[in-house]
């Protein structure tokens, strides 16, 4: 697809007469993390995290044919490929029915179609960030191990006394 048919409508892009555009082509793949402002459209390979800077508006598009093996992180995220990592969102994220995450996704507000697949969970960030929920998770995930580290040392101290007695 030109860039002339994105701008021309053929592709629902919001604010797209008035945004920087960005695209990684259907047959482009793309080695590393990339940094964005506006709206990047994705039809080919990105292997690496993709990360907005400061920009409150920007949107991720990952094209019916898009595949990224790595994190996402923009406000909004509209999904219809194929996506290998956490998606992170503090706006809007909406998956398409054949959309595929195998990861996390955080969002504010979530539209999903019937027939798209979620390997992961659906957090609600409720205007928190949605790396501070992540860090609380593995501290709740670590403390339960640490208990139950603690209620096994404490079985076997139990069962150490009774065999001395």
């Amino acid at each position: 697809m030109k860039i002339s048919e994105i701008l021309k409508g053929k592709e629902n892009i919001d604010g797209a007469g008035s945004s920087k555009i960005t695209v990684i082509g259907n047959n482009s793949q793309f080695n590393g993390s990339i940094t964005f402002t506006g709206i990047l459209k994705i039809s080919g390979t990105i292997k690496g995290n993709i990360e907005t800077t400061e920009d409150a508006d920007a949107q991720i598009i990952l094209d019916q044919n898009g595949l990224v093996e790595g994190d996402i992180t923009a406000p909004n995220v509209r999904l219809k490929g194929e996506v290998n990592g956490n998606v992170h969102s503090s706006k809007h994220v909406e998956i398409d029915a054949s959309a595929l995450v195998t990861g996390n996704v955080y969002y504010d507000i979530l539209e999903m179609h019937g027939g798209s697949t979620v390997n992961g969970s659906l957090i609600r960030n409720m205007g928190k960030t949605a790396g501070l929920l992540e860090k609380k998770a593995k501290k709740e995930k670590d403390d339960e191990k640490a208990e139950k580290t603690n209620n096994s040392s404490n079985f076997l101290q139990s069962i150490d006394k009774q065999d001395k007695s």
